[in-house]
């Protein structure tokens, strides 16, 4: 019996890592039900866009896609959605979990920072104008009352 409950205790959590940090996304759409002003936001944003500024060619490159539509060569979702950001919400978008900010978290919904903004926006994006974060952050801002932006 003790030994039942030492692999419990032990083996568990490496059983259910793979589940919890699952990348599977639900879409924008399934966040807009709880979120519609941060929706809207995200829909008229050039993140939504961002596959639309891809020659064909570029379309089928991964080094392209994999920030310009993350989610695009496993679930065919184009442009960086909530998700990109929020990490994939298959078990946190739950109402019911998303009421829960500790559980929500656990399951996965990321706060994203700097460091996830920079994972794509990292100057050898070809642009123009620097990655600026705090006057970036700005353009995105969408958090709700009494949230915080991020650090």
């Amino acid at each position: 019996m003790r030994f039942v409950r030492l692999a419990l205790l032990f083996g568990l959590p490496f059983c259910l890592v793979p589940w919890v940090l699952a990348d599977d996304f639900v879409g924008p759409e399934t966040c807009q039900g709880c979120h519609p002003q941060a929706y809207a936001q995200w829909k008229a944003s050039a993140h939504a866009r961002a596959m639309e500024g891809l020659k064909a060619e570029q379309r089928r490159d991964s080094r392209c896609l994999s920030c310009h539509a993350p989610a695009w060569t496993s679930q065919a979702q184009p442009g960086v959605g909530c998700e990109s950001c929020h990490g994939g919400g298959q078990h946190y978008s739950k109402g019911f979990i998303m009421k829960d900010e500790e559980l929500s978290r656990l399951l996965g919904l990321v706060d994203p920072s700097e460091k996830t903004c920079r994972s794509c926006h990292d100057g050898f994006e070809p642009s123009v104008e620097g990655f600026d974060f705090q006057k970036k952050l700005k353009a995105i801002e969408h958090w709700t009352h009494g949230r915080q932006p991020p650090p």
